[in-house]
């Protein structure tokens, strides 16, 4: 009875909330050594007929194939710099409020309009994985409720905001110069490599002394940038 007055409600069931909820009700009922066990799951489910269903759907993009020779001169570009000078950034969105797309349910569900709110995080980390830099945060207040009367300079992120919480050609090349600035103390020469996206444009007057970005060629990034094959992913479920 409560599944389906849950789906009434649009509300997305998990395996996890169905065992939760299963040991509050046996508390409520004084049973005793219930558990919530995976055995218990699957015979509740198979009872009632409760499966998962996608939600909503959309076709994925088809990978496109790599002319070899892009892959051989990128290797050639990186020849000249030691692995741990060899670095690499992406940004995502994190949609923070937005439901699970699949849910279980006696059958098919109805999609309801997700919640956008969201902020955007760039990761940097090089070649070994023994150097993952501060995140840059981009939110979507200066100052959010919860974020009032601390400094922004403690936080364990560079935070950044605009109205839309997206990344822009004067949050990159802040982030950009202030790199620069860090390796040069650290007397390191290094190399960046980052998609094509146009928020990631350097402006005229912006000089580096010990970065060199390399840009990869549209529609490549999927198969050569390591932050978008898997980082981010593992960055997301973690």
């Amino acid at each position: 009875m409560w599944i389906e007055k849950a789906l009434e409600c649009n509300l997305t069931i998990t395996d996890l909330i169905i065992k939760q909820k299963g040991i509050r009700f046996a508390e409520l009922l004084n049973i005793q050594d219930f558990n919530g066990s995976s055995g218990w799951l699957s015979n509740f489910k198979q009872r009632y007929s409760i499966r998962e269903y996608s939600k909503h759907g959309e076709a994925q993009s088809a990978p496109i194939e790599q002319p070899p020779e892009i892959k051989r001169n990128l290797q050639n570009i990186l020849k000249e710099y030691q692995l741990d000078d060899i670095f690499n950034c992406d940004e995502t969105g994190l949609f923070w409020k937005m439901e699970p797309t699949h849910g279980l349910s006696t059958g098919p569900l109805s999609g309801v309009k997700q919640d956008k709110n969201r902020i955007t995080v760039l990761l940097t980390c090089n070649a070994t994985g023994t150097e993952k830099l501060v995140p840059l945060f981009i939110h979507k207040y200066q100052t959010p409720r919860p974020l009032r009367g601390i400094d922004k300079k403690t936080l364990p992120v560079d935070y950044y905001w605009n109205s839309k919480a997206w990344m822009q050609v004067s949050i990159w090349n802040d982030y950009i110069k202030k790199l620069d600035k860090r390796m040069k103390a650290e007397k390191r020469n290094i190399i960046l490599l980052i998609d094509n996206a146009p928020t990631h444009n350097l402006t005229e007057d912006l000089q580096l002394t010990n970065i060199r970005v390399h840009r990869f060629l549209p529609n490549v990034t999927a198969h050569l940038q390591p932050c978008d094959a898997g980082i981010i992913h593992s960055f997301k479920v973690s």
